[in-house]
């Protein structure tokens, strides 16, 4: 990382002191490229390891770009190690500890003496006045001094800069979230003809600029705090009196955007300006995380602690300050990096210090179920739901594949690196496995991608001449999580289609997609919904209808799914009905032919009674990668997601707003989810096709539509699987 911690050391020599590097030679001497004697292929090298003072126990000591440690030392720190010619670099004996910065020594002739590794102890606490270096853009004429960190870490620069940490904080969905903002309505008269308010607002990413921007649907601030309401200026402009701003951030920005300068923790996402805000979660950031505590709740300020720099190179107060960065490697003793080693960058648990969130009730007046969420609502359980799975292995941690082995031919994690100059001041060469991209996969990365290799479609049937009974059967693979995982807003929606003589079969039973699948309008027959034929009195169905849509109709069996389940909902003990997945059968559908008042005029006789649900929706077409999203709800199928609740029991908000979770399907690892549906047999007809499809939605349609995000709003195919069957 460039620009926080001074200038570059001299290339080819020692590092110095910069980092607590000793240089080789004599005790305390030096030792140059013009030594008279070639250098044997072996030799022993003694010492003591110090922090400058005392002996340092527990010291990690191996020869630099090694395979591993050689040694610890005791209570002496003395220690006593072979170097060879068999490692490609400049012979270095190193000298690690989590908590001080790597010392290294490097050898152009025989030592005469005994050499002592300094090791410079990085003195807490966390420096709040430290200013954040940049990461670069990953191109070499641009990051073209070490002010960037992209000037050696070029490709791994790059990389970031095409993932989701480094969007963390600019990202559209989650400023407009945070805000209560939509993109729906880009006037006035729009907004507020939706029952949105159009007020100004600051312009992201900026100190005081602002817009007039549509308020609709809720947010963080104007639920959190008592700003923002009918009447009243928005949370998010500047121009409100300071005892009006808002003060409470539900912890957006302390995963979203840790790279604000000053405190670390509870801050508002609106202070992320600059690189904080352009850059989120970006190498200078991340590699001041000295420690991650699960017991903690998530992000900045908890879970995840800080450690910015504020040592000095000769300990006074103004001086240049001697930095300190945090990888996984051991033998990273470049004085200007001032590299510590902490392990926990190459296991799961660092991950975690943002992806496991349980929280309380954060609406104002709100608590949740304490008997039945002791320890807080699970609204984010990545690392927790790999913790409880067979890949809890050293081999299988979530680097393992979202942070993959190097496959573009690099020696070593700089750019530069080969056999030809690996020394202390360019790194060594490394094992690919030691090089990882740093590409943060997701599911919809990699090839191919990663929740397509995670899962696996089936789907037979059977016919007993009447009826066609399809068994769909989903398989996740190799996924050390749940699917989907992560922010619960992502869904799985599982769509089953049979046809027959080229037409579609009317489906007599088994499960249908919920509200998950995205409903327009849902109704109950009987209060909601009346019905008189192919006309439905319906007035909040009718304010949101168009001819050319559909009115899907189900009925709730009073049966409910007894799956699987994640977390809470893995719970053997729990029936059924505690499960929260009713299994509602279908009936039939009718096309929306005109609209009134409080009337919806159908195509045909609405195939339903008292007591079963009606779902306006769009009428399904092709299922095709990246189409927009349809409102499904109702069709033969099945749903996976966490459902999250608020206190006036709504189904599908946002987790900010949540106090209970209705129920949790999501397919856990290794698991098989099955399913049932039955199509009337088509006559006559020789054969019949059944096909399964499998969806992933990052956002609910529905949320999506009301804030405008219709290019975050489309489906991934990422399973699918048909058979045919021969009809008598």
């Amino acid at each position: 990382a460039g620009g926080a911690g001074g200038t570059s050391s001299a290339a080819g020599g020692s590092s110095g002191g910069a980092g607590g590097t000793s240089s080789a030679g004599g005790a305390g001497g030096s030792a140059g490229a013009g030594a008279s004697q070639p250098m044997p292929a072996k030799f022993t090298v003694s010492g003591v390891v110090t922090d400058g003072d005392k002996p340092v126990e527990g010291a990690i000591v191996l020869q630099g770009g090694a395979k591993g440690p050689a040694m610890t030392t005791g209570p002496d720190g003395a220690y006593t190690i072979e170097l060879t010619d068999e490692v490609p670099a400049v012979p270095a004996v190193v000298a690690s500890k989590f908590g001080y910065r790597t010392a290294g020594a490097e050898f152009y002739e025989l030592p005469t003496g005994p050499v002592e590794l300094v090791m410079r102890w990085v003195t807490p606490p966390d420096n709040e006045g430290y200013t954040y270096g940049h990461p670069g853009v990953g191109d070499p004429k641009l990051d073209n001094s070490t002010d960037y960190c992209g000037h050696c870490h070029t490709l791994m620069v790059a990389q970031f800069q095409e993932t989701a940490h480094r969007n963390a904080a600019s990202e559209g969905l989650v400023q407009d979230l945070y805000a209560g903002v939509t993109q729906a309505h880009a006037d006035e008269a729009a907004c507020t003809a939706a029952g949105g308010r159009w007020r100004a607002g600051l312009v992201p990413g900026t100190v005081a600029d602002s817009v007039s921007k549509c308020y609709l649907g809720g947010g963080v601030l104007p639920d959190l705090n008592a700003c923002g309401g009918p009447g009243k200026p928005s949370c998010d402009d500047p121009s409100l009196p300071a005892g009006e701003r808002p003060t409470a951030f539900g912890a957006c920005a302390d995963c979203h955007a840790p790279g604000i300068e000053g405190k670390a923790g509870g801050r508002n996402l609106h202070d992320a300006v600059g690189l904080a805000y352009e850059f989120g979660n970006h190498c200078d950031v991340c590699h001041h995380i000295a420690d991650v505590d699960l017991t903690q709740p998530a992000g900045l300020g908890g879970a995840v602690k800080l450690q910015r720099p504020h040592d000095t190179f000769d300990g006074q107060i103004g001086s240049k300050r001697l930095q300190a960065l945090y990888s996984p490697l051991l033998d990273v003793p470049n004085g200007f990096m001032g590299g510590v080693y902490q392990p926990k960058y190459s296991q799961s648990v660092f991950c975690g210090g943002c992806h496991e969130q349980r929280q309380g009730a954060l609406l104002p007046g709100q608590k949740l179920d304490a008997a039945r969420w002791p320890k807080g609502l699970p609204v984010h359980t990545t690392y927790s739901e790999w913790a409880g799975s067979p890949y809890d292995k050293p081999d299988t941690q979530c680097q393992s594949c979202h942070m993959p082995p190097d496959e573009a031919g690099l020696k070593s994690t700089v750019d530069i690196t080969d056999e030809s100059n690996a020394n202390i001041t360019f790194g060594y060469v490394r094992p690919p496995e030691q090089i990882r991209q740093h590409t943060f996969l997701e599911a919809l990365d990699g090839s191919p991608r990663l929740i397509e290799a995670a899962l696996a479609a089936k789907v037979s049937a059977t016919t007993d001449g009447q009826a066609i009974t399809a068994e769909v059967t989903i398989q996740s693979q190799n996924a050390g999580h749940a699917i989907p995982t992560g922010d619960p807003i992502r869904s799985l929606v599982l769509v089953v289609r049979a046809e027959g003589c080229g037409a579609p079969l009317t489906a007599v039973g088994g499960m249908t997609t919920n509200d998950v699948a995205g409903a327009v309008a849902e109704g109950l027959v009987g209060a909601d919904v009346k019905v008189a034929g192919a006309t439905l009195t319906w007035p909040e169905g009718a304010a949101r209808a168009k001819p050319g849509q559909v009115v899907r109709f189900v009925h709730p069996t009073g049966e409910w799914d007894d799956y699987a389940g994640v977390g809470f909902f893995a719970d053997k003990a729990l029936s059924p009905m505690e499960k929260g997945l009713e299994i509602r059968a279908p009936l039939g559908e009718a096309k929306v032919v005109s609209v009134g008042a409080v009337t919806i005029t159908l195509d045909a006789i609405a195939p339903a009674a008292i007591g079963d649900v009606a779902y306006l929706g769009d009428a399904i077409g092709d299922l095709a990668e990246g189409a927009e999203s349809q409102a499904i709800a109702g069709v033969p199928g099945y749903t996976f997601a966490k459902v999250m609740v608020d206190a006036d029991g709504a189904r599908l908000v946002h987790h900010y707003r949540a106090v209970d979770i209705a129920s949790d399907n999501r397919i856990p690892t290794d698991a098989i989810a099955r399913t049932t549906h039955s199509f009337a047999v088509p006559k006559p007809c020789a054969s019949a096709k059944v096909t399964a499809t499998l969806l992933f939605r990052e956002v609910p349609l529905m949320l999506a539509r009301e804030r405008g995000w219709l290019e975050d709003a489309t489906d991934a195919i990422v399973a699918r699987a048909e058979t045919t069957i021969p009809l008598p």
